[in-house]
């Protein structure tokens, strides 16, 4: 019997405290990698897992569409704030670009904080 990895959402690390305290409660992706309801691993990118999250729900925008409620739900000020990020993520993003709105209700592990291999 095969055991399937849990696939990781991967943050960095000035994102972390932000989901640690409740107040990142979305990330915005440039690629529909993830589904709802799907269980994963929140890490940092040298891959230490800090808990885990249920993907609760996926919305699709354009980068014009973005609004200041998108930006706080994402642990940001405001919409400039999100997109400059953004921007800076993912290079050039015109206002027709697509991105995926991933919500998710994370849950902190207990115990040491493990690196995946």
């Amino acid at each position: 019997m095969s055991m399937r990895r849990r696939r990781r959402l991967k943050f960095r690390d000035e994102y972390i405290p932000l989901i640690l305290s409740g107040r990142k409660r979305t990330t915005i992706r440039a690629k529909a990698k993830y589904s709802k309801g799907e269980l994963v691993d929140i890490t940092d990118l040298k891959g230490n897992i800090h808990g885990e999250a249920v993907i609760s729900n996926i919305v699709e925008k354009r980068f014009s569409e973005l609004t200041d409620k998108d930006a706080i739900k994402d642990g940001f000020l405001d919409v400039e704030e999100l997109k400059t990020a953004l921007r800076d993520i993912y290079g050039d993003l015109d206002d027709d670009s697509v991105l995926y709105i991933y919500h998710f209700k994370f849950r902190r592990k207990r115990g040491p904080i493990k690196r995946r291999r």
